[in-house]
């Protein structure tokens, strides 16, 4: 008979602090979990970042909890949500996968839907990895969103929880990799002939550590129209507030557990506004795969390569600040085709997908 609890997590003060054993172990179950329902291991959080995240949320709340049966871990979630939005809220459910099967899922769900009413949170998001393509299965045997793009098969275990919570299937992503031990010299071929393309009133910036004061105001600003510049699918996204102090404590945190930040802007010379921008994040083991964070060509610039060149431009330097990472993982909307035919272009290729599923808490 199974006696599951799920309670809140305590935070400790570092990884190796004597009552971190809690915490190793809410990662521990996460990253299996996510493992397992990816398909692959080439995303992992780190127990290091994830906690400075944790203890620094003047601008993202985290909640975090742990559920057991009897004295096994066997499950994780999480809450989380932006200080400048008034409704949205994420969650991310982890269940271990010897426990799967037993409606843990869709009790952590439950929590977390809780706890968001609680805190007067009404619009929640959830993801949820698989990686089928569903295009290489029976049309009945795939759940799309109404875009058409993209899929998730109907009757995964994930699947069939979020449904029966009334959350609909709001967007697919796609999760690629790119090898970084591949040639570069196409790399450098395609930055070449966007850089032509784009002309001289486009101005290339690459940096690693710390933003340039010169450049901050206009990074944050393209930060914050990913909320709105992005394809969204179905969902109705709240627009988040960056600042320059946003990114300096962004920076701070990353400095404090020894995550590698490489960020690529386009900056066009006679306005002065950062037009299109890429970030790529490694953890402090830098023999692990980087993710790709936030790719944009604001609107007004698109259909000048811009796209290429921060792909292109961020994946040659790189190379050279983080030799040891073997790959670089990004996601895109199955719907934004543009940027999907830039990565494929680049030699990015499927490795998972990643439905996004919604729901409105009465």
């Amino acid at each position: 008979m199974m006696t599951l609890t799920i309670d809140t997590l305590h935070v400790p003060e570092s990884v190796d602090a004597p009552d971190a054993g809690e915490w190793r172990a809410y990662i521990e179950v996460i990253n299996a979990s996510y493992r397992h329902d990816a398909g692959t291991d080439l995303l992992e959080w780190d127990p290091a970042v994830m906690l400075a995240a944790m203890h620094q949320q003047s601008h993202r709340v985290r909640l975090a909890y742990l559920a057991r049966d009897g004295g096994s871990v066997v499950g994780a979630g999480e809450l989380t949500f932006d200080r400048s939005t008034e409704r949205d809220v994420e969650f991310m459910v982890a269940v271990a996968p010897g426990a799967r099967g037993r409606g843990i899922d869709d009790a952590i769900c439950a929590r977390l839907e809780d706890e968001a009413r609680a805190l007067g949170r009404s619009y929640a998001l959830v993801y949820a990895p698989t990686p089928v393509d569903a295009d290489t299965l029976p049309s009945d045997a795939v759940l799309r969103p109404s875009s058409g793009a993209g899929g998730v098969p109907r009757d995964d275990e994930r699947s069939r929880m979020l449904l029966a919570r009334r959350y609909a299937l709001g967007q697919v992503e796609r999760a690629s990799a790119y090898a970084l031990d591949a040639d570069p010299d196409p790399l450098r071929a395609r930055l070449d002939a966007a850089q032509t393309a784009a002309g001289d009133e486009y101005e290339t910036v690459w940096w690693s550590d710390r933003a340039p004061d010169a450049y901050i105001d206009g990074y944050a600003a393209a930060i914050a129209r990913m909320g709105t510049d992005v394809p969204s699918g179905d969902h109705d996204w709240e627009p988040e507030v960056w600042d320059a102090e946003r990114i300096r404590a962004r920076e701070d945190r990353a400095a404090s557990t020894g995550q590698l930040w490489g960020v690529t802007i386009v900056v066009h010379r006679p306005t002065g506004v950062v037009a299109a921008f890429n970030e790529l994040v490694l953890s402090p083991d830098r023999a692990k795969p980087t993710e790709n964070y936030g790719t944009l060509v604001v609107p007004e610039h698109r259909g000048r390569r811009l796209g290429t060149i921060v792909k292109c431009l961020g994946l040659l330097r790189w190379r050279e600040v983080a030799p040891d990472s073997p790959a670089v993982v990004t996601f895109n909307a199955e719907e934004n085709r543009h940027m999907l035919d830039v990565n494929e272009a680049v030699g990015f290729r499927p490795v998972f997908w990643e439905g996004s599923w919604h729901t409105h808490l009465s």
